[in-house]
């Protein structure tokens, strides 16, 4: 008895010293504290902690270490973990821990991809369509890339939505397809792609060239905010110019502002409120003839330009739960006005300090200090049915105010409830 309390005693002292050496970052001993958790060895069986311990114990260039890593992955590979399988084909596909191997890599990305692995997916696509060790099929190369991108919505796989738009655009593996390639590469910006932000400028760039008057209204928000491409008033200004002379209403107003300001263009008052009052009457033009159209939703005439105030106001009422602006009686206050938001105009919006961008400081005013900055997501501009959100005019100018003072908080908040009702 004694013996076998002393050997338990010994193995666990054997342990928590590998333990503290691993976390100091002594390679062998990460390699040796894995195998502890892998064979319950002075310590209760962990294959978790396992993985772990090999896979620190591999990336500081434990061979022994990445040779029982493999071996790990292909265990659970052969037992139906997709992440495994994804991992043994990867350490195939680079020899790690293993012989490279083409084929075998190719097996364990195809296991993995078919058992729903997004990496999978787009690592095979790659493999695909750069036809490294096998032949180039760019028709397999699309196929995986579209079913990474189509699975990897919610998770925002963005590299595989990139790819799959650089295939509609160059009509690699399917048919050329211009307006999915903006799709696409538009989702991938979205989340945050650099490559496809600058990508998606030089797509504009070439819309708008061809005459394309949306594109134009775009390329006038990238130059003006140097979104993928450097920033330049000038530009912004002539896109905008020609966009507004297309009828295109958003540039109308922009054009108003760029006039107002003296951005990219001279100083010019009365061209400001010349298209300031174009745009206006361009959006009653719009109202007139959307208000004839019936909502998607409830089947009733819209009551304004794209907007529903019986199905906004559900929409509106779901989210109310879902921000908080940390005083009760403005989030009744926000809440009313959305409630009764008879057009996307009298819409008010708590906004979260994270959405705000370039926050600088403008001005002195009143009883406050005045402050400009890019709204992210910008306001809300009517209801998407097909993607059920918000469809948003996103980076959108505002202006701040600096409210320290709780006296005057009130008073602005009295000023605001006035302008609004």
């Amino acid at each position: 008895m004694n013996s076998s309390s002393d050997n338990i005693n010994q193995l666990e002292r054997v342990f928590y010293s590998y333990k503290k050496a691993a976390e100091n970052g002594n390679k062998d001993a990460m390699k040796n504290l894995a195998a502890c958790y892998k064979n319950g060895e002075g310590t209760e069986k962990n294959v978790e902690k396992a993985f772990y311990w090999y896979q620190k114990a591999a990336e500081v260039g434990n061979k022994d270490a990445m040779n029982s890593l493999a071996a790990c992955y292909y265990n659970a590979a052969e037992n139906g973990n997709k992440d495994a399988m994804s991992s043994l084909a990867a350490r195939y596909y680079n020899g790690e821990g293993t012989e490279e191997n083409i084929e075998e890599a190719l097996y364990w990305y195809q296991k993995a991809a078919e058992n729903g692995s997004e990496n999978a997916m787009y690592n095979l696509a790659e493999i695909y369509y750069e036809g490294e060790g096998i032949e180039k099929d760019l028709e397999k190369a699309f196929y995986w890339f579209q079913k990474a991108a189509e699975n990897a919505a919610e998770n925002g796989n963005k590299y595989a939505m990139d790819s799959l738009a650089a295939c509609y655009y160059n009509g690699e593996g399917t048919e050329k397809n211009l307006e999915k390639a903006f799709y696409w590469i538009y989702k991938a910006a979205e989340n945050g792609d650099k490559n496809a932000i600058s990508n998606l400028a030089a797509c504009y760039h070439n819309a708008a060239e061809s005459g394309n008057n949306d594109a134009m209204d775009y390329l006038t928000v990238c130059y003006y905010h140097g979104k993928g491409t450097e920033k330049n008033l000038e530009k912004a200004f002539f896109w905008c110019y020609k966009a507004a002379k297309n009828g295109n209403n958003h540039a109308m107003n922009n054009l108003a502002v760029l006039y107002y300001k003296g951005e990219g263009t001279e100083k010019d008052l009365e061209k400001a409120f010349y298209w300031h009052q174009k745009s206006k009457e361009n959006n009653k033009v719009f109202e007139s003839s959307f208000s004839s159209k019936l909502c998607e939703g409830c089947k009733q005439l819209f009551t304004s330009y794209l907007w529903c105030q019986q199905c906004n106001a559900n929409q509106f009422r779901q989210d109310f739960s879902n921000w908080k602006s940390g005083n009760e009686f403005i989030d009744e206050f926000i809440q009313e006005a959305q409630l009764n938001a008879k057009n996307s105009y009298e819409v008010l919006e708590w906004i979260p300090y994270d959405k705000l961008e370039n926050i600088d400081y403008y001005n002195k005013g009143g009883f406050s200090e005045i402050y400009k900055a890019i709204w992210s997501d910008g306001p809300i501009d009517s209801w998407n049915f097909d993607n059920q959100q918000w469809n948003r005019r996103s980076d959108y100018e505002v202006i701040l105010k600096s409210l320290n003072d709780p006296l005057r908080f009130y008073k602005f908040l009295d000023e605001t409830l006035t302008i609004t009702l």
